[in-house]
């Protein structure tokens, strides 16, 4: 009996131990799972996932036209990190992750905003409920289905099969795609008229209208957008091309497609973009260390830098060459003082372009629109003055 009786209290404790011990673990539980803390006036919070193991460090840079200003570097922890800011306004941000030199851009809002990180950061991806938001996942959908359409037009004509009649084919679908794509832009900003996602819309197309159709996109937004900054800003700056436009009052019948969007990293690694030139002639020169040719036509373009630097025209050269070293002393050797020098690497940019050999120059006039193709020699001053003129 004696020994029923101590196996029924052991068997007694046991059971009150197991029981003590689940329910300080739910206890504890508990407490590390507790809610978070609601977000304060215009901030927001940037919840980044992965389900990658490689990845360690993630640097979060704030963009403002097209200058990177670092913000925060995060440590990845157990496949996720988490980025507190302020946007009284909507801002683009960029994230780089280890030692990659790829930059994958989002919009953020005062809202919570998640993120997937992918190994291959072009495939990465963010998701939020603000209204912003939305409106900016919508824009940003149809554009890239743009950007995927121009690119499957330069690999249809690119093959030797067609490459005599590709200049004008490809010419003529992307001018459809251009006016596929202006009219999409001008229905998006009438049908969110008061979203404050719209400015960067306007200003991404910006050089896409004239100075009439911007007048009349500008009066159908609402009161509220149009007291922001950005959109007084961009009201400025469409009076001043009015008033261009009124005083030149040129006539002409000559077609002149936009330029195809052009950035990349200058001497000191800073993004260098087309856009940042608006209101001057530019002379896009390809060319690079190695080529002969090329070296050879520097000291014209010097000539030409110094004569007309201070009438709004700037050159900007486009280096094919592959390590930085030449490019740099190349720049040094032949006196290229300006600043804007860009390296395309992978000849993204040429391509884009239609160049197929070196040296390559192409004129682009105050709208940003292409005013002339491949033109070198007493042609190439000769145009110049021209479109300074306008």
């Amino acid at each position: 009996m004696r020994n029923k009786c101590s196996h029924f209290l052991v068997l007694s404790f046991i059971l009150i131990a197991l029981t003590s011990c689940t329910k300080e673990k739910t206890i504890k539980a508990n407490q590390t799972t507790k809610a978070e803390e609601p977000l304060v006036e215009n901030e927001f919070i940037l919840r980044g996932t992965t389900f990658s193991n490689n990845l360690n460090t993630a640097y979060i840079y704030k963009v403002e036209q097209d200058t990177l200003t670092l913000m925060d570097t995060i440590y990845i922890k157990e496949k996720g990190f988490i980025f507190k800011g302020i946007a009284p306004q909507p801002e683009y941000y960029a994230i780089k992750v280890d030692e990659s030199d790829v930059m994958y851009k989002f919009l953020v809002d005062a809202s919570e905003i998640n993120m997937f990180l992918h190994t291959n950061l072009f495939l990465s991806s963010t998701s939020s409920n603000s209204e912003t938001q939305k409106v900016y996942f919508d824009y940003k959908s149809k554009m890239d289905a743009f950007d995927y359409k121009e690119r499957e037009l330069f690999l249809k004509y690119k093959s030797p099969q067609t490459v005599r009649k590709r200049t004008s084919i490809l010419n003529s679908d992307l001018e459809n795609l251009q006016i596929e794509k202006i009219a999409f832009v001008k229905q998006f900003i009438e049908s969110n008229n008061s979203s404050n996602f719209i400015p960067f819309v306007f200003k991404e197309n910006y050089h896409s209208f004239s100075a009439k159709s911007l007048r009349k996109l500008h009066d159908t937004l609402t009161a509220n957008i149009k007291q922001l900054p950005a959109v007084q800003s961009l009201n400025n700056d469409i009076v001043k091309l009015e008033e261009k436009e009124a005083k030149q009052n040129i006539k002409s019948t000559e077609y002149r497609p936009i330029a195809y969007a052009l950035s990349g990293p200058n001497t000191k690694g800073q993004t260098i973009s087309l856009a940042a030139l608006k209101g001057k002639v530019v002379l896009i020169d390809f060319w690079a260390s190695w080529c002969a040719p090329c070296r050879a036509t520097n000291p014209n373009l010097v000539q030409l830098y110094k004569q007309y630097k201070n009438e709004d025209f700037v050159i900007l050269s486009v280096s094919e060459d592959k390590a930085e070293p030449e490019w740099l002393s190349a720049i040094q050797t032949d006196h290229l003082s300006w600043d804007t020098h860009i390296l395309d690497k992978n000849k993204t940019i040429a391509f884009r372009y239609g160049v197929e050999s070196i040296p390559y120059k192409i004129l682009i006039d105050k709208q940003g629109r292409i005013a002339s193709g491949k033109i070198s020699g007493k042609k190439l001053e000769n145009r110049i003055k021209e479109l300074l003129r306008e």
